[in-house]
């Protein structure tokens, strides 16, 4: 998008230029404002506000591991990630849950945050990571917003994490249900271990989302889903 965007921007220079120079009347002050504003317009579009990180760990290969998403805030004003406000300069986990959580199976915030920064319980995590501009968040944001509260043996922590992936990267990445072929699709794409630090968020931050959809909320998730 940015090499397009350049490169848009270097062939209207072009013409504003080759119009100057061989137009009778000199360029009016309004006509080269309004150049200057579209460039900032662009800029603005392109910026970097936050990063994506795909992740996984293995606990005991092939059948036991987790798969998850963090973000986190480039930006210097807070951003919305799914239902989570999140602070300039900190990040949020994003992951689906079932028997190691007594909250009820679905999606859970700030587990594997809190987990990997408090009790070091996420193992030797492997990452894959993108930036992101404000449409791309947006449509991590739709994917969120609709993507169903729920954990079961088909549809389960990688399922969502590739669906929201593959959604802002469009890569193709897929689970076939085992942790290990879940971290070896990210080490294909070229995912690498101990790289990520995530953002260690307080104890009253790590939440369970109820419902989906316009009725979904955060609730506080107990202390037997952190420990």
């Amino acid at each position: 998008m940015k090499r397009i965007a350049a490169i848009m921007l270097t062939l209207a220079m072009l013409v504003t230029f080759s119009t100057v120079s061989w137009a009778e009347e000199p360029l009016t002050e309004q006509s080269t404002e309004t150049v200057i504003v579209s460039t900032a317009e662009q800029n603005d579009e392109d910026e970097v506000v936050a990063t994506l990180s795909l992740c996984s760990n293995i606990y005991v290969w092939p059948i036991s591991g987790h798969t998850w998403i963090y973000v986190h805030n480039n930006s210097d004003e807070p951003i919305q990630v799914g239902l989570y406000e999140v602070p300039v300069g900190q990040g949020v986990s994003i992951g689906a849950f079932s028997f190691s959580v007594n909250d009820g199976w679905g999606l859970y915030y700030n587990i594997e945050a809190y987990k990997e920064n408090n009790k070091n319980r996420m193992g030797n995590v492997r990452s894959i990571s993108e930036e992101m501009d404000a449409d791309e968040l947006a449509k991590l944001n739709d994917s969120l917003n609709n993507y169903p509260n729920i954990w079961t043996f088909s549809v389960n922590c990688a399922t969502f994490s590739f669906s929201i992936w593959n959604s802002v990267t469009g890569d193709g990445f897929f689970s076939l249900l085992i942790p290990a072929i879940s971290d070896f699709m990210i080490m294909v794409g070229g995912g690498k271990r101990g790289v990520l630090e995530m953002y260690q968020p307080p104890r009253e931050h790590v939440y369970r989302q109820k419902g989906s959809g316009s009725s979904a909320r955060l609730v506080p998730a107990s202390d037997y889903s952190v420990s």
